[in-house]
This record gives C-alpha cells, structure tokens and sequence, in this order.
C-alpha cells in the first residue's frame, strides 16, 4: 500500500466539505488535480471512498471507516514534523525571492510574515518585479526563487511548481453602461476601451487569446502593467478590464460573463543548475504545507 500525505489531505478536506470543487478551493488545487490526488487514493486502497451523487460528494462505507485514520496518520505526521524540527538548529542565513506587486499584497503577505516568525534566523529579502522580468532573472540563475505569473512557454532550465490558480474577471465601475446591462456578450465588451496590462503579461494574453476565438475586435489601452493602477482607472469609469477575483471591490460591478473568464495559474519557481541555499531549500518545502492564502487588503 503506498499513498502519500497530500492524497490524504484531499480525502479528508473532500470529506469535510461535501464537495470536490470546495476541497480544491480550500487546497488552492484545481478540482481535477483534487480528483487525482483522490483517486491515486482509492487505488493504493482498492476500495472507493466517494459516491458522487449529482453536485453531492458522500462518503462510501469505506470512507467513512477509513478517515478516522486518516485525520490520526495527518495528525502524527505534523506531530513528528515538530519533534524533528525542534531537534535542529536555528535556521540562520540569507533567503532572496521575487514577487509581482500583486500576488505579494493578496497571497504572500501573511505567508511570509509567519515564516520569518517561524524562522527569525533567516534574513529574507523580496523584490517587487513583473513576472517577465522574475523569469528572466530566473534563467540568467541570479535569482533563486521567483513567485509570478505562468509564462508562455516553460524553460527546460527551470523547475515550476503551481501554487494556486486565479481567475479572472471583466468588470467596469458601477456607474459605467455596461454595468446596467443584465445580458451582455464580448461583443458588448468590444465597443469599449480594455484597459489591459502589456503584451507580454499572462493577463493580456489570455484576454486577446479569447476575443481572438469569438472573431471579436479589442480596442486595447495600455495605461499600466500594475492591476492596482488598471483597477483605479476602471473604478473611474475610464473603460473595462478582466480582474482577480480577489480584486473586485465595491467600487466595481462585476460583468455577468462568468462562462467567458479565464483562469491564470500563480507560480513558484528556480533554476534547476543553481544550488539553492539552505533557507531556500527550507521555504521550498515549508510551502508544501503552508500554501498561500487569501489576505484580506484594505
């Protein structure tokens, strides 16, 4: 019998929440990776842990038997995890990463402030960068670690590990026409100005991949590469844009275009010849247990 930990904690967040699609919400996984981590489960244990009954996720008989064990088994793992790491010395040395503006002010804040609570021994350095310039750094290996945005084609020389996914969404202000509208298509959207990042963002890109399929025309502005800066001049009625979710306030009205929203995955990334330094290392695998969340921003 060989399953692993992570398979684990997607049984037992499934189970919790009565839904596959929350589970990999709460996991920051997309729902088939969810699913696999479920099923290679179900193989190592040769017996389905799940019914699926319409939109509903139920426990088989089986499952219901088998997560009292897996809350124990997840539960002394952290225990021994504790015990060894009480077991080493202070963590001491240099750890120098990379982030966008906004993947630092919505995912990594809380994050970073609880490794070096956890790790005062480490002197962490973090540079604001756009995901291009991160990659770039990346390949020429003077940097060691890089949070961005999935570029357009992988680099052999570098490994990417996905860190969560991020969907994105069209959205005016509130007092824009658009925003009065209850049916609305990209057609709708086209005779207005996009306020989109450049050409070499993962945003831009799949925005003009979509308009591309629909045969549609884009007017496209580029007033800024910061979606804090896009989101202002949306909020002031200058045009639309597609957004993170997490970036819809209330000053903005989010376009009832769900079916069309497309999704960009957030990555963490290195060099695959750089030796990492001993804090990388360490922050590489405390993120396996410590993924990024959701950080409230006034």
């Amino acid at each position: 019998m060989d399953f692993h930990l992570a398979a684990l904690k997607a049984f037992v967040s499934a189970a919790r929440e009565s839904s596959f699609s929350r589970a990999a919400d709460c996991l920051h996984l997309t729902q088939p990776g969810l699913s696999k981590r479920i099923r290679s489960l179900e193989d190592a244990l040769r017996v389905e842990l799940f019914d699926r009954i319409g939109r509903r996720t139920v426990l088989t008989e089986a499952g219901r038997a088998f997560l009292p064990y897996a809350l124990r088994i997840l539960a002394e793992a952290e225990e021994a995890g504790q015990l060894l790491r009480s077991l080493l010395p202070a963590q001491i040395g240099k750890l120098h990463l990379a982030t966008t503006q906004h993947i630092g002010l919505y995912y990594l804040k809380p994050l970073l402030a609880e490794f070096v609570r956890q790790y005062p021994g480490i002197d962490l350095t973090v540079d604001f960068k756009t995901s291009a310039e991160t990659h770039k750094l990346l390949c020429q290996g003077e940097l060691e670690l890089g949070f961005m945005s999935e570029p357009p084609l992988h680099e052999q020389a570098l490994e990417y590990v996905e860190v969560l996914n991020e969907r994105l969404c069209f959205a005016v202000a509130q007092q824009h026409p658009l925003a009065l509208l209850e049916a609305l298509t990209l057609q709708d959207l086209a005779r207005y100005p996009a306020l989109l990042p450049g050409s070499n963002t993962r945003c831009r890109r799949l925005i003009e991949n979509l308009f591309q399929q629909h045969a549609t025309p884009l007017d496209v502005r580029e007033p800024s590469n910061y979606l804090e800066a896009l989101r202002m001049l949306v909020e002031a009625g200058l045009g639309w844009s597609a957004l993170p979710e997490v970036m819809i306030s209330s000053g903005l009205c989010r376009l009832p275009l769900q079916s069309y929203e497309p999704a960009r995955t957030i990555m963490l990334a290195y060099h695959r010849k750089v030796s990492l330094s001993g804090p990388a290392r360490l922050f590489l695998e405390w993120l396996k247990d410590h993924p990024p969340g959701l950080h409230s921003v006034a």
